[in-house]
């Protein structure tokens, strides 16, 4: 299906375009502090809301992997893109933008991974999947919802069906054993304290794959963006810059 999606800056006589992908829990706009960036030096941008995210709609169909992936390859065939380009995700953005590279390498000039699950822990799945039965359905909607924080809040305007899917679909991912051969460079950057993308998981991926590199972000948890603004952006705009 076509997803919801919003795009910045001038195709044209710029420096290319990046698709920027949001992980569980998101949506586009996440990604509003280094679009500004990203736009000032002249890049394109292109942000899709995943299915059940954001502005996208949930067509209640069981959703793997391959079904994101679809999903935005759909979405891009809209747009006149000049490849290979920059794919930057978050978590479960991460994880798709990997796979795709596997599947489509001919789309892809980097990958900026941030905060990718190698292997989720069990105690994370756990606590998500706590938090999908009666604290989901008794928040949402609520006073108390409305005052959370921007990540926090979003996250329980998200689809449920399309976040159960994801805790169905992605809970056994194991990509520190398995990771997709991809020809691409890949940087990634996770937090320190990250629970969801543990450092060290993101470490043993980065050692799997010959030439990627490794940025890991102090004092910083799964959104390091938000944490930590100023290493994350310089990290982000370092690996732009390069290529």
């Amino acid at each position: 299906m076509k997803l919801a999606h919003k795009e910045f800056g001038q195709k044209k006589d710029g420096k290319g375009t990046v698709i920027l992908i949001h992980g569980t829990g998101a949506r586009a706009e996440m990604w509003n502090p280094q679009i500004k960036l990203l736009v000032d030096r002249g890049w394109h941008c292109l942000l899709p809301d995943l299915r059940g995210h954001g502005d996208s709609a949930e067509p209640g169909e069981s959703t793997n992997i391959d079904v994101h992936i679809n999903d935005i390859l759909e979405t891009l065939e809209e747009h006149d893109i000049e490849y290979p380009v920059t794919f930057a995700g978050h978590s479960l953005g991460a994880i798709i933008s990997v796979e795709l590279a596997a599947q489509r390498p001919e789309l892809f000039k980097q990958i900026l991974a941030v905060s990718m699950p190698g292997r989720v822990p069990q105690l994370t799945v756990a606590a998500f999947q706590i938090l999908l039965g009666s604290p989901y359905q008794a928040l949402r909607g609520t006073a108390f919802h409305k005052s959370l924080a921007w990540r926090e809040r979003v996250l329980l305007e998200t689809n449920h069906f399309s976040l159960s899917q994801i805790a169905e679909n992605f809970a056994a991912l194991n990509y520190v054993e398995n990771l997709p051969k991809v020809s691409c460079p890949v940087h990634f950057a996770v937090g320190r304290l990250d629970p969801v993308a543990p450092w060290n998981h993101v470490k043993t991926m980065h050692s799997l794959l010959p030439g990627s590199t490794l940025q890991v972000i102090e004092l910083a948890g799964h959104n390091c963006m938000d944490s930590q603004p100023k290493a994350f952006n310089k990290w982000f705009l370092s690996r732009l810059d390069e290529n």
